[in-house]
This record gives structure tokens, sequence and C-alpha cells, in this order.
């Protein structure tokens, strides 16, 4: 019994190393192709890597690159996208997202979220979530501390101290638990997407028939509201609802 757990432990191992060279390989072989200029290479291989091995915000980075480079805007700017919702703070994924911005051809005024929605938003993306699940786990921890010291302490002082950084730590604690499964859902739910078509009309309802009510081109950012059959129910920036086929638009 112990010789089947040490071979199948031994077989996981191996198994996991052979993946890691196979795809420190494929990416050295990306690499190389968007160094040589091979851009649609290069993306294609980088989107390989990430159906076989799993995504990251750096294959997604480095694939935008490459779709920016052979002048494929909408699938730039899904893939900086992707890399920033698994990465909140990459830098040069938000630098090069805005650069990419600049060829859309839709120049929609965004209606700016109230203050305090936009003020929570920013803190809750200083962290990744596996950061803010550790820092709630760390904060529960000295919270009960804190609460056994006041239970069990000698000392009327240290009780009081104590009873007041357990109650503050514990609001603190329950903050940080609601931002980890915000976090979490942004995660999860893919609410927005990128139109990648080049020219697309919404339409007034989930038909061809339908009334046609502006135009979005390739790049342009949307909110998904609903979906029936093969329509999407979108939301841009500027607050104009419509529909559109699915095949045109791309989730992050």
């Amino acid at each position: 019994m112990k010789k089947k757990r040490f071979y199948s432990i031994i077989t996981i191992l191996a198994l996991s190393l052979c993946s890691l060279f196979a795809q420190k390989e494929a990416i050295d072989q990306a690499n190389k192709l968007y160094k040589a200029g091979n851009y649609e290479a290069a993306a294609m291989h980088y989107e390989d890597i990430v159906q076989k091995y799993g995504v990251s915000a750096e294959l997604y980075y480095n694939t935008a690159n490459a779709y920016y480079k052979t002048g494929e805007v909408g699938r730039s700017i899904l893939n900086y996208e992707r890399a920033l919702r698994l990465a909140p703070n990459y830098d040069d994924a938000e630098a090069n997202l805005e650069l990419a911005q600049t060829k859309i051809v839709d120049n929609i005024v965004q209606v700016p979220p109230f203050f305090v929605k936009r003020w929570i938003d920013n803190i809750i993306k200083l962290l990744s979530i596996d950061q803010w699940y550790v820092l709630s786990v760390i904060l529960l921890i000295i919270t009960l501390s804190c609460f056994l010291f006041f239970v069990f302490g000698n000392s009327m002082i240290i009780r009081k101290i104590t009873f007041y950084a357990a109650f503050i730590l514990l609001a603190i604690t329950i903050v940080t638990i609601i931002f980890t499964s915000v976090r979490h859902n942004q995660l999860m739910n893919h609410n927005e997407a990128i139109i990648m078509s080049g020219t697309v009309t919404i339409k007034s309802s989930p038909d061809k028939s339908g009334t046609d009510l502006f135009q979005l081109h390739e790049g342009t950012k949307v909110s998904i509201k609903s979906a029936l059959d093969q329509w999407i129910e979108i939301k841009v920036g500027n607050g104009n609802i419509g529909w559109i086929e699915a095949k045109d638009i791309e989730k992050i």
C-alpha cells in the first residue's frame, strides 16, 4: 500500500515537472516568434498556452501585445482587460490598454459612477482575491487573540484595550471578508464584454427585424444585462441599452 502511494506521488510529481517544462518551452517559443516580428503566430501560440496550461495575467498581457501588433484592436483590448481582471495593479497592462483604446472608433463619454462606489472599487482593486483572503484570516486570528486576552486577562487596563481592539478589528475583518467576496464575484461573473466585429448595429429587440438604435465598433467595452437565445442585451458606458448578436462580442 505504501509503495503504491509512493509511486503515485512520484508519478504526479513527474507529470507536473513535465507539464512545467512543456509550458516553459511553449512560452519561450511564443516569445521568440514575437521578437522575430511574427506577431500573428505568437498570438496563436499564447492563446494555445492559455488553453492548455491555464490563465495568467502575464500570458494575457503577452497575447494582447501580439494582437496589438497585428492591428487586431478588439482582441488586444480583450486580453489587456483579462490581464487586469487577474491583476488589477498591472501597470504595464493598464498603460497599453489606454494606448489600444485610442484606436477605438467610438468616442463614448462614460457616465462616472457615484464617487463612493468608485472609491470602494479602487480600494478593492488594491489587492488580489488571494491577498484579501490572507488578510482576512490574519485579522480574524488577531481579533480572536484580543478576545481571549479580554476574557482571560488579569489586568483591567489590558482587558479594556483588548475589548475595544477586538471590536474594531472585527469590524475591519468583516469589511475585508466582504471585499474578498466582491473580488471573487468580479472574477467569476463575466458581465463585461468587448465588441469583436468591425461595425455592429445595436437593435431595440433581440431580433434582426428590430429597430436600429445605434452602431458600435471593434474594441468598445460593454456591460451584459441579459441574454436571449443568440442575442445579448448590453449597456454602453454612456447609458445606452440595446441588443446585439452573441457572435459579435466576447466576454472579458
